[in-house]
């Protein structure tokens, strides 16, 4: 088996149809496909889904990360797409994967061209996570008002807009696709990063390992952002949390940890502000 696909799918069924259904449309033979349900037991029962697609179900939501090391676990591809529920691949999606690893044997992990529904870029190739990123994040204030500047361009890659396979630092966890046995080696996500952030510490740890990381904007794939979230005060909360957890493993703490404490005062007010925003945006649109 060349790859193997794995979907984590939380609240989301008629997306992860849809997801599927591009995989199956490519007319790539060698894959196979992996659910791994966080709906919970008491959850609808799933839509009919080609036969040869395997679903877990877990009776409960286990997390982002848990859910795709139990799908990598479960994988005999030799390498692993992980894909969001929201997303869909374009027909030559396999080919050109197949095409680049095997060309590029040091690298670990490869990330798409990723664009919204819209045919918007989405800010998916990344520098490592610093005291800028808290200021210039994919969706802040600075990153809208100035998308060409040096800031923005030097912390997302994919901003020039490449047309050349480039080496990151990370890709986004909407859609990567790794080597199997690395990601085996390396124990997987780190299952503390209930959702957000694992993306990035996966890659950390691979290139900490000796492995690339590579942004390949000749793939592309369309992903909905958010399509498969419930709860955006939740999603906000988990976010921040993550960072911080993120600090904490990589990040250097300082004196008495006073570099810590910053971090959690800064990421607590980013939060409120987001909350805030989120908040009188669903009042507007009543």
């Amino acid at each position: 088996m060349k790859f193997s696909v794995v979907i984590v799918n939380y609240a989301s069924w008629p997306l992860t149809a849809g997801c599927v259904a591009s995989l199956f449309a490519t007319n790539y033979e060698d894959f196979e496909v992996i659910v791994v349900d966080n709906d919970g037991l008491d959850a609808s029962e799933p839509p009919k889904l080609p036969n040869v697609v395997r679903l877990i179900q877990n009776r409960e939501n286990a997390g982002f990360g848990r859910a795709c090391n139990q799908g990598i676990a479960a994988a005999t591809g030799e390498y692993v797409v992980l894909i969001n529920p929201d997303t869909v691949v374009e027909e030559s999606f396999f080919e050109r994967m197949r095409a680049f690893f095997e060309e590029h044997t040091g690298v670990g992990i490869v990330g798409p061209r990723i664009l919204d529904a819209g045919g918007g870029l989405q800010l998916s190739a990344r520098r490592e996570i610093s005291i800028v990123s808290g200021l210039l994040g994919r969706t802040s204030l600075l990153t809208r008002l100035f998308p060409k500047s040096t800031f923005v361009k030097g912390q997302f890659p994919a901003v020039s807009e490449l047309d050349h396979p480039t080496a990151v630092d990370w890709v986004s966890g909407a859609c990567m696709v790794a080597r199997r046995e690395v990601l085996t080696n390396l124990g997987g996500f780190d299952e503390r990063f209930f959702m957000y952030f694992e993306d990035a510490d996966l890659c950390r740890r691979m290139r900490g390992a000796g492995w690339f990381v590579y942004y390949l904007p000749g793939v592309e794939v369309v992903h909905q952002t958010g399509g498969s979230s419930r709860s955006r005060p939740k999603a906000i909360w988990l976010l921040h949390k993550s960072a911080f957890l993120y600090h904490r493993k990589h990040g250097a703490h300082g004196p008495l940890n006073a570099f810590s404490a910053l971090v959690v005062l800064g990421l607590a007010g980013r939060a409120l502000a987001k909350l805030v925003a989120s908040s009188l945006r669903g009042l507007s649109g009543r």
